[in-house]
């Protein structure tokens, strides 16, 4: 299904935005750091045959401009609201993030309750997850971590996601920096909006490492957010549900807007093994 493509003047960016489909309520999806809208196409062009959707590119991915803010939750989020502003796409709206995308959505929904109707986060970052993660880390996952600045540097553009290197680099220090007091929302601050927490799974191991039962328990402390809520393990450990089970997310999805259409609670899933 042909999206309409425009490009919005947010604030001090210029982003690019794409509408598909038709009907409510809309979804809009904030892709991953390093992320961009054209890896989330299909899904979205599946979903649009029931409802609208909106994909966009913050700054300073795909086509959209460089970053010229420290690309803080609460920035990030002032410029999807003046996107979803300008596009007149009617609220409220399905909120779906993925990784660091999801803080994003949740300093969106801080701001704009009034706007969200529900939310779908897709191995969604955890505004407290370093200090838990690192003191999990194998020797071979710190020298990756410590890496991440000088592969910035040293990768193309496309390997940013369109992003230029300062853009980039801004992004990760400001993430690097978060903690405890940077949580936008609160346990139950969704109220019964559906809410459903997609994890990846802990791959081939036999038995789940202390690294991915840390992170799952971040992803459970996120359903927390709302009283109608699942949480939803993939059989895929790949990060990038996206590409890894986009069956899954596109059910999840439509789970959600099914909920906020009939005014039911989440049904149980009937698809992989539910986290809880």
């Amino acid at each position: 299904m042909d999206g309409v493509t425009t490009m919005v003047e947010a604030g001090r960016h210029r982003i690019e935005a794409t509408v598909f489909g038709g009907g409510l309520p809309a979804v809009v999806i904030e892709p991953a750091f390093g992320g961009c809208a054209r890896a989330w196409r299909p899904i979205a062009e599946t979903l649009a045959e029931d409802t609208t959707v909106v994909t966009y590119d913050r700054a300073p991915y795909g086509a959209s401009s460089p970053a010229r803010d420290g690309r803080k939750p609460g920035e990030v989020a002032a410029d999807l609201h003046e996107v979803l502003r300008t596009l007149d796409v009617a609220g409220p709206f399905v909120l779906v993030g993925h990784s660091l995308g999801g803080v994003y959505l949740r300093a969106y929904a801080a701001r704009h309750i009034d706007r969200v109707a529900g939310m779908v986060l897709v191995d969604s970052s955890h505004e407290t997850q370093r200090p838990v993660l690192r003191d999990r880390f194998s020797a071979r996952e710190r020298v990756l971590v410590a890496l991440t600045v000088p592969q910035l540097i040293a990768r193309s553009k496309r390997w940013r996601g369109g992003a230029d290197r300062r853009s980039a680099i801004r992004e990760y220090r400001m993430f690097t920096r978060m903690g405890a007091a940077d949580q936008a929302l609160t346990r139950g601050a969704l109220g019964s909006r559906p809410l459903i927490v997609v994890t990846r799974g802990p791959g081939s191991e036999t038995a789940p490492s202390s690294l991915w039962l840390a992170w799952r328990d971040l992803q459970r402390d996120l359903a927390r957010l709302s009283a109608n809520s699942r949480h939803i393990v993939s059989e895929s450990p790949d990060h990038y549900l996206n590409e890894g089970d986009p069956k899954l997310l596109i059910s999840a999805v439509a789970d959600v807007v099914r909920s906020v259409r009939t005014g039911m609670p989440l049904q149980e899933p009937v698809t992989a093994s539910e986290g809880d």
